[in-house]
């Protein structure tokens, strides 16, 4: 026995299952709906864009070994003002680039001026390095200690082997 409903759906030449999948995706066009799935994949969105670009990153310090080289370089070509320019901010409050430039010609003249040097870090830390240089002055080659500190976001001397630099 027909009921009136089944009556009017047969009439509109649609079974059940058609129309319950019909006002299926009508729901699923609703704003409402829209705006909500909208909203929801934005937020997913901007959390990505938020935890990458801005977490805090872990970020491992620049090795010491280019301060070390340069730190070589510049007894090597007697540019002490540079080699000043590398100590950490300790040091340089222990005296002025003219006395550190007067100290180093004083070597010079003693022992002979640097013709080689060569680093090797040994140790690295979290804010700490240590590093040998082996220097040549004149005929003669000594080994000196260095020990760096991580200033900010680069390494310093913060000391050297007095007999030796």
């Amino acid at each position: 026995m027909n009921t009136q409903g089944d009556t009017r759906r047969e009439l509109n030449g649609q079974s059940d299952t058609q129309q319950s999948a019909a006002s299926r995706r009508a729901w699923l066009r609703s704003p409402w709906v829209l705006g909500l799935l909208a909203g929801v994949s934005l937020s997913g969105l901007m959390f990505l864009v938020l935890v990458t670009f801005l977490a805090p990153a872990s970020q491992t310090p620049p090795s010491p070994q280019p301060t070390a080289q340069s730190f070589c370089a510049d007894l090597v070509t007697r540019h002490y003002d540079a080699a000043y320019a590398l100590l950490s901010r300790a040091q340089q409050a222990q005296g002025t680039d003219a006395q550190f430039t007067a100290s180093q010609r004083e070597l010079d003249t003693l022992q002979g001026p640097v013709t080689q040097c060569v680093s090797t870090v040994e140790h690295v830390g979290a804010t700490q390095a240590s590093a040998t240089l082996r220097v040549t002055r004149g005929a003669k080659s000594a080994s000196g200690a260095l020990t760096l500190v991580l200033q900010g976001s680069s390494w310093r001397v913060e000391s050297y082997d007095t007999s030796v630099i």
